[in-house]
C-alpha cells in the first residue's frame, strides 16, 4: 500500500514537533506591563494674544453650559421628588377609596341578603305553596305561550291549595 495520492512513502518516521519556545525571543517578548498613573490634569490652554486674566469664549461657553446643566439636573430631581410624592399621596387615597367602597358594598350585601333570607323564611311559613312559586318566578315577561303558564300560576296563588 502506498500513498492514495501517488507520492512515495517514506520509510523514515516525521520529525516530532517540539514544544519549545523559539530561540529568537526579540520577536516574540511580551511588551512591558503598562505604568499606571493617575491621570493628569491638563493645564487650560492659553492663547498667546490674549492677557492671562480674560476668559476665552471657549472657556465662557463651558462655564455656562455646566451651570445650565446643573441647573437642569436640579429641576428635573425637583419634578421627580414632587411626582413621587403625589404618586405616593395618590396610591395612598386611591387605597383608602378602594377599601371604603368594598366596606360599603359588603354591608349593603349583608343586608340584602338578612333581607332575603328573612323572606324565604317568612315563605316556608306560608300555608299556600303556589304562593312561593309566584315569587321565585318572573310573570312580567309576556311572550307568546307563556301567558297562559302565567296565567295558571295566578290562578292556582289565588284559589290556594283545594281539597281534592
Amino acid at each position: 500500500g502506498g500513498d492514495p495520492f501517488g507520492e512515495p512513502v517514506a520509510d523514515t518516521p516525521p520529525a516530532p514537533l517540539s514544544m519549545e519556545p523559539p530561540q529568537d525571543d526579540a520577536a516574540f517578548s511580551m511588551p512591558p506591563a503598562p505604568v499606571t498613573q493617575e491621570p493628569e490634569v491638563m493645564a487650560p490652554v492659553v492663547d498667546d494674544f490674549q492677557a492671562p486674566d480674560e476668559v476665552s469664549p471657549q472657556q465662557a461657553f463651558n462655564s455656562q453650559w455646566q451651570q445650565e446643566l446643573a441647573s437642569r439636573k436640579n429641576a428635573e430631581e425637583t419634578a421627580k421628588q414632587t411626582a413621587i410624592t403625589q404618586a405616593s399621596a395618590d396610591l395612598a387615597k386611591f387605597t383608602e377609596e378602594r377599601d371604603a367602597t368594598r366596606e360599603s358594598k359588603m354591608s349593603k350585601n349583608r343586608s340584602e341578603e338578612q333581607v332575603k333570607l328573612e323572606a324565604l323564611e317568612a315563605d316556608l311559613e306560608s300555608t299556600n305553596p303556589w304562593e312561593r312559586v309566584v315569587k321565585l318566578v318572573d310573570l312580567q315577561i309576556d311572550e307568546g305561550e307563556v301567558g297562559r303558564m302565567r296565567g295558571i300560576l295566578i290562578q292556582l296563588k289565588n284559589e290556594g291549595i283545594k281539597s281534592a
